[in-house]
């Protein structure tokens, strides 16, 4: 094969080179005759026509639709026929496959541009945590469909997922309870999404912040040009000014620790004709040990072990650790419940209700050898804290103040 360097318009004005292997066999006097079934390589000429008409959508949608124009406009494009249609990552990096992008209309590329570019400023790739990636890009793609249909951005491209009023929802919404009646899938831009590369929590919190940022810069220029939609507007405010349920930092936090387990329930059938046992891979989550402290003092009561049980069972489903120790403590140690794996889920329930000490549920921890991955103490945070450390990695799921000297502190609200 023949390389071909292609120029790539990038967000900032300037061009990034790239190699695309080019068949020698491909008719280069052919320009729009490519279906996006074929398995073929754009020829030069093919290629500078569906540059030509990118760069015309890009443009359109900066006249006709600035929010996404500008949107758009910040995202580094590379054309690659390694993705199957179009996928943004977490960075916001979109890529392009041109052998799909070729055959579509001028107004199918305004759909698409404006597309890949929400995914990165909806967080998409970062906010996925450990959830189905499949179903989840679903669930993107209905919010986004639906938010550019309503703002009559571009052409929609068929075979895309749609339902009509996915835009008053979050993408957390419509993966937990997936609409009935949703129309179409089974084409479209499909699962674009990419997840592949792995986003620290300090990675994670910049991105979100830089999206946040671009999502107010791109608002303030649309709304200077009126042409800001009224329900775009309210979708952006809600995304500037939100406040991240507890439960979704705290999974996003466990999650962080999953890694992927080794079993020797059955050997690696690969190497078992040489004779060599070796243990298979087990991709299912898992972490190791967890423990829950729970203040009993009198500040924890009902209503918080109701909405703290109405989401730990999802967290310990995903990250399916090793096994989950709860230690019930107000001034001393009262109660404590075992569960492995197969016990699960984990319930809460209300014991105690004297005074207010930390420090015993650590002791126990010490005294009984446990070596937990990670604490999770839910408290109002009235207690001792500041009488002592710990050495175990703590997550300090607060009711009340969140002054804490040390461990990572999540404000729970059980409105959220």
């Amino acid at each position: 094969m023949q390389p071909v360097i292609v120029s790539v318009p990038m967000g900032n004005g300037r061009s990034r080179g790239e190699v695309i292997p080019m068949p020698t066999n491909v008719d280069v006097n052919s320009t729009r005759q490519i279906s996006e079934a074929d398995d073929v390589r754009l020829s030069p000429e093919q290629q500078a026509d569906l540059e030509r008409r990118i760069a015309k959508a890009k443009s359109l949608l900066v006249l006709d639709h600035p929010f996404f124009g500008m949107a758009v406009s910040k995202r580094d494009l590379i054309y690659d026929y390694n993705v199957p249609t179009a996928s943004m990552d977490g960075r916001g990096q979109m890529r392009l496959n041109p052998t799909w992008c070729f055959p579509k209309t001028v107004g199918e590329l305004i759909f698409l541009l404006a597309h890949e570019a929400m995914h990165y400023m909806l967080c998409h790739a970062v906010r996925i945590g450990n959830r189905d990636p499949e179903a989840w890009n679903i669930a993107a793609d209905l919010v986004i469909n639906d938010t550019l249909i309503d703002a009559g951005v571009g052409t929609f491209i068929k075979g895309g997922v749609t339902f009509d009023g996915a835009r008053n929802h979050s993408t957390e919404e419509l993966y937990n309870d997936p609409p009935e009646g949703g129309g179409g899938g089974g084409g479209g831009i499909g699962n674009d999404i990419d997840t592949r590369k792995h986003l620290s929590e300090s990675e994670a919190k910049e991105i979100e912040g830089q999206a946040k940022v671009e999502l107010i810069q791109s608002s303030k220029a649309a709304k200077a040009m009126g042409k800001l939609p009224a329900n775009l507007e309210r979708m952006i405010d809600e995304i500037v000014h939100v406040k991240t349920p507890w439960y979704d930092i705290l999974e996003r936090y466990m999650t962080n620790k999953i890694r992927d387990g080794w079993s020797w329930r059955r050997p690696n059938r690969r190497f078992v004709h040489q004779g060599i046992y070796l243990p298979a891979t087990d991709y299912l989550p898992k972490m190791g040990d967890v423990v829950v402290g729970v203040d009993t003092s009198g500040s924890i009561g009902q209503t918080e072990l109701d909405a703290f049980n109405a989401h730990v069972g999802r967290i310990i489903d995903t990250c399916n650790p090793a096994s989950v120790t709860v230690i019930y403590c107000d001034a001393d140690v009262n109660h404590v419940d075992f569960f492995r794996p197969e016990d699960f889920p984990v319930r809460l329930s209300p014991h105690g209700g004297g005074g207010t000490s930390f420090i015993p549920v650590f002791d126990y921890i010490d005294e009984h050898g446990l070596d937990p991955e990670v604490v999770v103490y839910l408290t109002d945070g009235y207690g001792d804290q500041h009488d002592f450390t710990s050495k175990h990695e703590t997550v300090w799921l607060t009711t009340g103040t969140p002054n804490f000297s040390w461990g990572t502190v999540i404000e729970f609200d059980v409105n959220a």
